[in-house]
């Protein structure tokens, strides 16, 4: 193991012991945490991105300053979102990744650029490590999580694209049944940015197949928060959505087997659908 070398540790020049031992502490606490890939050598057609799946911060982050039940609420990832899109690789064979620590640490559906990329303020919870964090700091964060995950996406959307396939591209979140005092009505919502060929699909079959309300473009909007579907989605001309459940109805587990049945049934019929196997790209 790592710590159980002797190591010469040496200085860097110009820092303070202070803070040389703050980068040491990192450096022997805070490894890397690998992004979780399903199926990756699956060529079904379908590949489900989860970028809001993990509560976890890595041991050296000290818990960004939090108490332990913060990482229990939405502020810390898609409640349910997770098991969803593990029960529907299960069911469909398709491949996905899920990111693997909290976006209170590093949200990966944000711009690499995003002032909000690590949030000083979610939901109104403070996050206190975020307060002052460093450039440097926020590199580190890109380098160790942020990036692995989006590679890996794009690792997959390149193999299925080598080998001739056109895959549906959906993401994988989960909402709130209130916010800001106000009850959100949807069971379900699909997001969709400028190609709407995907959620609309979706949207139809929901409807046609069952009494559930619908969003369209519900609880938000892919035209504001999209990064993910957008940069392996939309800039490869990929049909490409993200799926939205109402996270009340994921508590039980045979909840989330309902749900990601359904989800399943509706993205299979979408993958024989022949405007669902082109590429178009949307100005």
């Amino acid at each position: 193991m790592l710590l159980d070398r002797k190591v010469k540790v040496q200085p860097f020049v110009g820092l303070s012991p202070k803070i040389h031992m703050r980068t040491l502490v990192y450096l022997m606490t805070a490894f890397p945490v690998q992004p979780e890939i399903l199926n990756p050598e699956a060529r079904t057609g379908l590949i489900i991105l989860c970028d809001h799946a993990s509560n976890h911060v890595p041991e050296g982050f000290d818990n960004l300053g939090l108490e332990d039940e913060v990482f229990s609420q939405h502020v810390a990832y898609d409640l349910g979102a997770a098991v969803v899109t593990r029960k529907m690789c299960e069911l469909m064979g398709g491949a996905a990744v899920l990111a693997p620590v909290s976006r209170l640490l590093i949200d990966c559906n944000r711009e690499p650029d995003s002032e909000t990329l690590v949030p000083r303020v979610s939901d109104g919870i403070m996050v206190p490590a975020n307060q002052d964090v460093t450039p440097s700091a926020v590199e580190a964060r890109k380098r160790d999580y942020y990036t692995p995950f989006h590679d890996a996406c794009a690792q997959l959307v390149e193999a299925h694209l080598d080998a001739g396939i056109v895959p549906l591209i959906a993401g994988m979140h989960s909402f709130t049944p209130e916010m800001n005092g106000e009850k959100r009505p949807w069971h379900a919502g699909f997001l969709w940015n400028k190609d709407p060929r995907l959620a609309q699909a979706m949207i139809g079959l929901m409807e046609r197949e069952t009494d559930l309300v619908v969003g369209d473009n519900q609880p938000y909007s892919g035209q504001h928060l999209y990064y993910t579907m957008q940069r392996h989605g939309a800039d490869h001309g990929l049909p490409q959505t993200t799926i939205e459940i109402r996270q009340d109805l994921l508590e039980k587990p045979s909840m989330v087997d309902e749900w990601a049945a359904l989800m399943a049934d509706l993205l299979d019929e979408c993958m024989g659908r022949e405007d669902l196997t082109t590429r178009q790209f949307y100005p």
